[in-house]
């Protein structure tokens, strides 16, 4: 019974000790208001920093006011007349210093007389620590270098001030190039006194932002909504591509130490899986009531949706599609074939909104074939500037972080329930539309206005007026953005690309003129020889009922008359040819009745031929096509 009360008391001791070293912690944390600095600038110390740095004030105000002295009283902060004060003071001690006193300082400054041996050593190590605690907030800031424990150590023994005595020196070199442990033990002890960590910097792309792109994109966005009639309220859409992979790998979760029953563990993928992705087109908008219209697609290549899983899979919703192409990259064309399919699933919606479509500048969304698609299909195309998507688009901020966390959440339950641990193509198919269906039925309204698109910025998020260096959202001029503000979007090579398209443009264009007065000039020539050939042939009534047939005449303006009349007395004889004969005129006026390939009317502002030009065409060769069987035999 004695034991039990003996160990009663001593669990009770230990309590109390435990709490009276947590009130001693938190009376260390707390702020001392009435103490400025922990060390008096007129102590030895801050006068052999002001021998060893020359005079910085700088320096040694920060070293009066404990910065880097971890195991001191916290001081109170000083406001910029203190600060100011304080460095005053500093500048003038060091200049009533005698020279001769300055002199014996730098000599040693133990033997001088003015502080021990312990601190000039503290001093000396304090100065290295604040040098090297500057240059790791250089490189962590201007550099995006997180410095390795060599680096450090090796900038911390290019940081002993060579002012100081070389037996001072030695004793300071001595005790950071140690070994490898006591390395580590030190740089522990320098990251908690300098408020630092030992982890890894975030990456990003781009090191700053540039507020004329965002202020661009702004005016851009604004005049765009503001353009929309009073009878069609303007609709925002963003789409923009990710990639999925095929087999998630490097998953977080709980793995046994040592398995009992011996097997070895470990996933098995085959490495086609592991770099197989296909490319998934999002789309999002700010009204919850047309989101379950957008499409959503899914780009794969011809091996990863074979032309059986084509035909086979019928889960998929109404708003999910399966391209099969030979690049599961997006291109000038499939962006074509989007704008359509996004018309198509708008449908009413086209007429009763202004619909305004927000991309980045990918070279896959900047061609003049998809801004004229976009113009035909009733779109109207607005681009966010270069290397800021991670601040303006919606799908960036919001959606893809959130999508891609459900897709690998799905994708492992699934893998749990799966024979072997692998998953088919349906299957994953199954795991994409189950994230889709989990994550899109969503209000994205938030996301356009955090990220400027709405309201005309009055919504803009916190984190991207601190990432634009303002306090809050500018005034952003009215009307659309000049030549020159419009470029900042575009990024550098890619406004030379446009340049060259332009003018490739206007020089077709005025091609295409010249074809046009080319082919009424043609035209007049072809109703004169028409006329000629009447009276040189007007005897024959077989050609003038062909006469009668315009269509008939245009393909046939490339024949002689002896041709004419040779073909016509194929076409009436009973000869085994008569056959071909009329397969070959009625193939000549297919040829005719088709439908042209370059229309004179396609000239506006912006001008796309996507078939043969009429000059490669021309209907001599045409007719010597069509002839081609009949020459054979």
């Amino acid at each position: 019974m004695s034991l039990e009360r003996a160990r009663a008391e001593l669990d009770d001791v230990r309590a109390r000790l435990r709490a009276i070293q947590k009130r001693l912690l938190r009376r260390k944390g707390e702020v001392n208001p009435d103490r400025k600095w922990r060390s008096s600038p007129a102590s030895p110390c801050c006068l052999v920093l002001l021998v060893y740095t020359r005079g910085n004030a700088e320096v040694v105000a920060n070293f009066a006011q404990g910065l880097g002295w971890r195991r001191a009283p916290r001081v109170a902060a000083l406001t910029t007349e203190d600060r100011s004060k304080l460095l005053a003071d500093l500048e003038s001690q060091f200049d009533s210093v005698p020279l001769a006193s300055i002199a014996a300082v730098q000599e040693d400054p133990v033997r001088a007389g003015v502080c021990s041996e312990g601190e000039a050593i503290s001093v000396i190590r304090w100065l290295v620590e604040h040098s090297l605690f500057g240059w790791v907030q250089e490189q962590n800031s201007l550099r995006g270098v997180a410095p390795s424990r060599r680096q450090l150590v090796d900038k911390a023994l290019s940081a002993i001030p060579v002012i100081a005595p070389e037996r001072l020196q030695q004793r300071v070199r001595s005790s950071l190039s140690g070994s490898l442990r006591s390395q580590r033990k030190w740089l522990a002890k320098f990251r908690l006194r300098w408020g630092l960590r030992l982890g890894k910097l975030r990456i990003q792309n781009h090191l700053s932002v540039s507020d004329k792109q965002a202020l661009a994109y702004f005016q851009w966005i604004n005049a765009a909504s503001a353009a929309a009639p009073a009878c069609q309220p303007p609709l925002l859409i963003n789409m923009d591509e990710t990639s999925l992979v095929r087999h998630v790998s490097g998953l977080i979760g709980t793995v046994v130490k040592n398995p009992s029953n011996g097997c070895q563990l470990g996933e098995v993928a085959p490495l086609c899986d592991r770099r197989s992705y296909i490319t998934y087109l999002a789309t999002i908008t700010h009204d919850s009531e047309v989101q379950p219209r957008l499409p959503q697609v899914l780009i794969g290549n011809e091996r990863q949706f074979t032309a059986t899983i084509m035909n086979s899979v019928d889960f998929l919703p109404s708003n999910v599609y399966l391209w099969r192409c030979k690049s599961a990259w997006n291109s000038h064309m499939l962006m074509r074939r989007y704008l359509s399919l996004l018309a198509s699933s708008l449908g009413s919606v086209l007429k009763e909104r202004y619909v305004i479509l927000i991309l980045d500048v990918a070279r896959c969304h900047l061609h003049p074939t998809i801004l004229a698609h976009a113009k035909r299909c009733g779109i109207r195309l607005c681009f966010i500037p270069a290397l800021m998507t991670a601040e303006l688009q919606p799908c960036d901020t919001h959606l893809f972080a959130r999508f891609k966390a459900t897709f690998r959440e799905h994708w492992r339950r699934q893998k749990a329930l799966s024979i072997a641990g692998s998953l088919s193509t349906f299957q994953w198919l199954e795991v994409v539309v189950s994230s889709l269906q989990a994550v899109l039925p969503a209000d994205w309204d938030a996301a356009f206005a955090a990220s400027g698109a709405l309201a005309e910025q009055t919504r803009v998020a916190d984190v991207l007026c601190a990432k634009l260096g303002w306090a809050s959202a500018p005034l952003v001029p009215e009307g659309l953005p000049t030549v020159e503000t419009a470029s900042l979007v575009f990024p550098k090579k890619m406004k030379a690309l446009l340049h060259q398209e332009m003018e490739a443009l206007k020089r077709r264009r005025v091609e295409l003129k010249r074809e046009c007065k080319r082919a009424a000039k043609d035209q007049k020539l072809l109703a004169a020889k028409r006329q000629r050939l009447l009276k040189a042939h007007a005897g024959c009534c077989d050609l003038t009922l062909l006469a009668q047939n315009d269509q008939a005449w245009q393909a046939a303006k490339g024949l002689s008359a002896a041709d004419l009349q040779l073909l016509l007395n194929r076409a009436e004889g009973d000869r085994p040819t008569t056959c071909k004969a009329n397969l070959v005129m009625q193939s000549l006026l297919q040829v005719v009745l088709a439908p042209p390939l370059v229309s004179p009317m396609c000239l506006g502002d912006c001008v796309t031929v996507d078939a043969p030009t009429a000059a490669t065409c021309t209907w001599p060769r045409l007719c010597d096509d069509v002839f081609s069987l009949w020459i054979a035999d």
